[in-house]
């Protein structure tokens, strides 16, 4: 029934989702929607 339904995510392309998989949520409330700042966690 929704299986042809494709998610489009906001952070596509960047290293964060597609590498990391992170969800948009994820990059929204940890990063504050700044998928870039994933490089500055330790």
């Amino acid at each position: 029934m929704y299986d042809d339904f494709e998610y489009e995510s906001d952070f596509e392309g960047t290293y964060v989702h597609d590498v990391e998989g992170w969800s948009d949520d994820d990059i929204y409330d940890v990063l504050d929607g700044e998928p870039d700042a994933y490089w500055n966690i330790d």
